[in-house]
């Protein structure tokens, strides 16, 4: 059982979080996103005490060129993107960066301008040289959008090896920070909004219609095994709710069986009736409903509430002829 300090540290760390607060193990680039009220020309000087408007951690840079909303947000024009983090170099030796970017973006090592992309521009790629040592060294990407098609992608190429994007295994962000939380509307995966809650819970808490959530951002599934940790990408441990709502998409008409392993409660409604139940307070225990469906998008809802020890949930389907496995962010949408 977690001290009561801990709860409190928690609660605070994660209202302290403009959207979303970011798991401290968590692998990848600490990403501070900035909605901006003007058009931009080049890099915008950001305020010292402006909040981002999404603070997440991003596995990696990897965005196609699109005139839809930032993936995982519902920035579209005017906004800028820091990515600060550390990467580890896996020899000496002579690295090739790129940066393909719309609009505007660069990059630095350990304080050293290596590439840059600025300027308007359609998706244009840009290239710098540096000799690094093995271990870790501080970098830093920036990113502007003003309006249109946005994109950026981020690669490298190390000693003896081919062209690759940026990956996850040698980024570690430098602090604290997860998740998409502003919505992407139409996108796949679920709008998760998170509740940091003052009391012991036995039950599915009643949220208040003007109540805001600590962490709002858009999970790909639910499928998060039991842990004493803080709920991944965020700095809730005890008493907290998360309702994830959405598009259910059935791929074919049939009997669809589905479960919700969770600890401590969960259930799952579709087209408004509840289909799994289950409820309590409990370790990690699974229960399955089943309901007939047409072919198609359904209306979902997900609840789950820890109250206090460990916590986990996870969301599985079984569809007609198929095995069992977790429902895929394919048939999600919000």
């Amino acid at each position: 059982m977690k001290t009561f300090i801990c709860l409190i540290i928690g609660i605070l760390l994660s209202l302290s979080q403009p959207i979303l607060a970011a798991e401290k193990s968590q692998t990848g680039l600490l990403g501070e996103y900035y909605a901006l009220d003007d058009a931009l020309e080049d890099f915008p000087t950001i305020g010292a005490d402006k909040k981002p408007t999404v603070k997440r951690v991003d596995k990696d840079i990897n965005v196609d060129s699109t005139t839809e909303a930032w993936p995982g947000t519902q920035l579209v024009d005017h906004f800028y993107i820091r990515w600060t983090d550390k990467l580890r170099a896996p020899k000496d030796g002579n690295y090739t960066f790129f940066l393909e970017s719309d609009d505007g973006s660069r990059l630095y090592l350990d304080g050293k301008l290596v590439v840059d992309n600025g300027g308007l521009h359609a998706m244009e790629e840009k290239s710098g040289e540096t000799e690094l040592k093995t271990g870790e060294h501080e970098l830093k990407v920036e990113y502007f959008e003003n309006e249109v098609d946005a994109g950026c992608k981020f690669s490298w190429q190390p000693p003896g090896k081919d062209k690759e994007i940026v990956p996850t295994s040698v980024l570690s962000p430098p602090g604290s920070a997860e998740a998409p939380v502003a919505d992407a509307a139409g996108k796949s995966g679920l709008s998760g909004e998170y509740y940091a809650l003052d009391d012991a819970l036995e039950d599915f808490p009643t949220i208040a219609a003007d109540k805001k959530p600590t962490v709002k951002r858009v999970d790909k599934d639910i499928n998060v095994d039991s842990t004493t940790e803080a709920w991944p990408g965020t700095q809730l441990v005890d008493h907290f709710y998360i309702r994830w709502t959405g598009k259910l998409r059935a791929p074919k008409d049939g009997n669809y069986t589905f479960f919700l392993e969770s600890d401590d409660g969960s259930r799952l409604y579709l087209d408004g009736k509840l289909v799994v139940d289950n409820g309590g307070l409990h370790g990690m225990e699974e229960k399955s409903g089943e309901a007939e469906l047409k072919a198609g998008d359904h209306d979902l809802k997900v609840e789950f509430f820890e109250n206090d020890g460990d916590a986990g949930c996870k969301f599985s389907w079984q569809p007609p002829g198929k095995s069992k496995d977790t429902v895929p962010t394919t048939a999600l949408s919000h």
